[in-house]
């Protein structure tokens, strides 16, 4: 009994391919050029002290007593949060800031406020029923 079936097998061919000595020159030339590149692109220059901490206050007012909830913080890191109007906020950052509040009620209004360093950055309110107000500010290095 014959396994093959009257196929022939052959062996695969393998082919070489030469590249001259020229050829294997230019890619060694070509790829340490490209390699060297990197080392002359300029490197930030990040010294101690370059990049400024800042203090963010988020200040929640609007309707005395109204409830909301939300979320503060940064890119990183941020901090679920529940409370009654007025209500404030502190985040130290370097980067950015982003608050995110959400009225409890139908009626009444939410102010929420963004003080960058002691200075006023955004302002942003909303009256409608159970409203969302976002506050954020990116801080340039």
């Amino acid at each position: 009994m014959r396994w093959d079936h009257g196929l022939r097998l052959r062996r695969p061919t393998i082919r070489r391919i030469r590249i001259a000595g020229g050829g294997l020159l230019l890619v060694a030339v070509l790829t340490g050029l490209s390699a060297g590149c990197l080392f002359l692109a300029p490197r930030p220059d990040v010294r101690p002290g370059a990049v400024r901490e800042r203090t963010a206050l988020l200040v929640l007012d609007g309707t005395a007593g109204l409830a909301f909830e939300g979320s503060y913080g940064t890119p990183a890191q941020s901090t679920a949060v529940r409370g009654r109007v007025p209500a404030q906020y502190e985040v130290r950052t370097s980067v950015a800031v982003i608050g995110t509040f959400t009225k409890g009620a139908a009626e009444g209004e939410l102010i929420v406020r963004l003080l960058v360093d002691g200075q006023e950055a955004q302002r942003r309110s909303t009256s409608a029923p159970f409203g969302t107000v976002i506050v954020s500010q990116r801080f340039s290095q």
